[in-house]
Order: C-alpha cells, then structure tokens, then sequence
C-alpha cells in the first residue's frame, strides 16, 4: 500500500507541475500580450447610407444680358429653390443635348439667385448666339462641384 512518503511525492509533483503550467501560462500570456501591443492601427471610418436626391427648381430665368449688337446672350440671372456648391448652365439648338463645352459654371448660389457669365468660359467665347439658345440646362451641387464629363 501508500506509504506516508510515496503520498508526499505525488502531491509534490502535482504541484510543481500546476505551478509549471501557471508559469508556462502566464508567459505565453505575456508574449501574446506583447506582440498585440505593438501593433497599430489608425482611427478611420467606414460605413454606407442613403439619402434622398432631388433635383433642384429653376425659376426664371429673370434677366438676360446680351452684347451690343443685341446677337449674343452674354449673362443669365436665375433662381434655384435650394443653395448650391456649385452651379453650371447650357445653351443649346432645340432638341439638340448639351456637351462639355457648352457649359459655363456659375459659380456659388448661397441665396438661391445664380448670376452666370456666358463668356469666355463656354464653348462661345463672346456669348451665345441668338440661335443657338433655345434650350437652356442647370446642374447644381448642394455639396460640392457639379462635374459634367
């Protein structure tokens, strides 16, 4: 049977093998530790949403400016129903769709009235002629600049 000294023995052993393994634990722990705190990362964001888009009233227009021979348009005065970033209107035949270069940008419309310069920055650089202004088209931005490719 058991002897008192073969009883002493294995609770010994017990013993220093749970503290052996406490030990093994807590540098394992550690290490772990360790190598998790010399990782960074930086603060960033990411996410996704939705919001409604509606496009903007255009009132008027309620001026025009031609040059001195009364044959080009050279200045619009209109309103939108809601500020705008950015604003940029087109002059075209009718029927026929705006290109790139038809497009003068207006500009910043903190008050809703758009002030546009229909020179220089156009495809007609002394203004639009008469005929070729039939149709007139706005793109605003609330935000940002209204970009036409």
């Amino acid at each position: 049977m058991f002897t008192k000294s073969g009883g002493r023995g294995n609770s010994r052993r017990r013993k220093v093998a749970g503290a052996v393994a406490l030990v093994v634990a807590g540098v394992l722990g550690v290490g772990a530790y360790a190598f998790t705190a010399s990782n960074t990362v930086t603060p960033h964001a990411a996410g996704g949403g939705a919001a409604v888009v509606s496009g903007y009233k255009v009132e008027g227009p309620s001026e025009y400016k031609w040059n001195d021979a009364g044959t080009k348009m050279v200045q619009v005065v209109f309103k939108i129903n809601h500020p705008a970033k950015d604003v940029k209107v087109a002059y075209t035949e009718e029927g026929k769709a705006p290109v790139k270069e038809d497009w003068a940008d207006c500009g910043e419309a903190a008050a809703e009235v758009v002030t546009c310069n229909l020179t220089g920055a156009t495809a007609y650089a002394e203004g639009v002629p008469n005929a070729d202004a039939s149709e007139m088209a706005v793109v605003a931005n609330e935000y940002g600049t209204a970009e036409v490719e």
